[in-house]
């Protein structure tokens, strides 16, 4: 299914996309993707990467590739040169649509300029996929590059709509954080177009820019949903008294483990809203599995599979497509129980400590509910489990340790617990692993 399908018909005087700078109409980005494809488009079979400052003339650039099912990889702005440059080796890139070093105050494609790569190798076999390719670091921080087809956004995205799975996403004017260059932000982007709803996003790809988005009080009325992770929201708790969404209705979480006492915090900030926990991995477009819920007691910690996949959980939690015979190993560990997933941790992510197999988000999520602990991060090291965390205002040493004796095995208790000011994450704020 072309990607087209899902704004081909929409009024084209309303707003699709907002930022703290303007408002975009679909009239504009349907004349945005003619230009661009008179200015960009000649050769059926190349494949472009998207190097984009601005986050509203990428969402316009993206579905300018995607309408004329052409393949593209986004890439951060302020990708490292050397990376940049494997990753269009790899990718077999032919042109690299990148911003002008001086932007000009009009919103268009004079604001680009194209590069040939010469480089550029394109495999005959693959020419005719149109497909869209992500830069993943993971939990790792060691970025690699990944693929989607359009015909699975286009497959999973209409199998969303026909079984209404997130119904959330309708007629909504969502702020959605990730950086659309994260395929988590990119797949939010998607979802919420094809329900109708307006975009709202930061022109710049950055935290600073997410925040200036939101100082505005004009934005603060009008977000009616939010997709984020959870790092995003335990900082919006600390900002609550500057930054308040009145008209918030929906919450989604994606991309790490969300904590009981985070969804407590912002259910006492918010009260009358809906929350969905995401459950998915890079390697397949949007979600494979859903937690939707209206209180916290109803939260299960557990998914609803999206209609399209097939789960099993023998060795690791493995996604097979139903429409073709993919299998993907996700890297996690989980069970099935009554038609629904439950996610115990990251395969690589468990720890070897004293002859024990240990795992540190279930550690880390008894540090952060004993209501002393802000931020933790357990990891081995020499055989020693080590605990980083920066406390709250309550933290109490002897009764911290307490506390974990209570809820934990002597084994998974941390040997050493250190106190620090930071703690190394992602760019979408996942906690950096060994």
């Amino acid at each position: 299914m072309n990607l087209h399908n899902f704004i081909a018909n929409r009024k084209p005087d309303a707003v699709y996309l907002q930022t703290e700078k303007a408002a975009y109409t679909y009239a504009e980005l349907f004349s945005f993707v003619n230009d661009f494809e008179k200015e960009f488009l000649s050769d059926a079979n190349e494949i472009f990467a998207l190097k984009v400052k601005d986050q509203a003339l990428l969402v316009f650039c993206s579905w300018a590739c995607m309408i004329h099912r052409k393949s593209f990889v986004l890439l951060p702005f302020d990708i490292d040169r050397n990376l940049e440059e494997r990753l269009l080796t790899e990718a077999s890139c032919n042109v690299l649509i990148s911003s002008k070093e001086n932007l000009s105050t009009s919103f268009g494609i004079g604001n680009l300029t194209s590069k040939r790569i010469k480089s550029a190798i394109v495999k005959k076999e693959e020419s005719q996929i149109s497909k869209i390719g992500f830069l993943s670091s993971g939990t790792t921080g060691k970025p690699k590059l990944i693929w989607n087809t359009s015909q699975q956004f286009g497959t999973s995205l209409t199998t969303t709509y026909e079984h209404d799975f997130m119904p959330y996403t309708k007629a909504q004017k969502v702020l959605i954080t990730p950086f659309l260059t994260h395929s988590y932000g990119f797949s939010a982007l998607l979802e919420y177009t094809q329900g109708k709803s307006t975009i709202l996003i930061p022109s710049e790809a950055s935290f600073a820019g997410i925040f200036r988005l939101m100082g505005k009080k004009e934005i603060q009325a009008q977000v009616t949903a939010i997709e984020a992770v959870p790092y995003f929201y335990k900082q919006l708790i600390v900002f609550q008294k500057k930054i308040h969404f009145s008209n918030l209705k929906h919450i989604g979480f994606g991309g790490d483990f969300v904590h009981d006492s985070l969804l407590q915090s912002l259910c006492n900030a918010y009260e009358d809203i809906s929350f969905s926990v995401r459950y998915g991995v890079s390697e397949i477009p949007s979600v494979i599995g859903l937690n939707m819920f209206t209180r916290l007691e109803d939260n299960t910690n557990s998914y609803e599979i999206h209609p399209r996949y097939t789960v099993t959980t023998a060795d690791e939690i493995v996604v097979s497509n139903n429409y073709n015979a993919t299998q993907i190993a996700t890297g996690d560990i989980g069970f099935m129980e009554d038609e629904r997933l439950f996610v115990i941790d990251r395969k690589a992510s468990f720890l070897k400590v004293k002859g024990y197999k240990v795992s540190p988000n279930f550690i880390e999520k008894v540090f952060i509910d004993s209501g002393m602990i802000q931020e933790v991060h357990v990891l081995t090291k020499n055989d020693t489990l080590i605990a980083k965390l920066i406390p709250l205002e309550n933290y109490d040493k002897v009764g911290l340790k307490n506390y974990l004796r209570s809820q934990l095995p002597n084994y998974a208790i941390p040997d050493k617990i250190m106190i620090v000011e930071t703690i190394e994450r992602t760019q979408t704020g996942k906690i950096i692993r060994q």
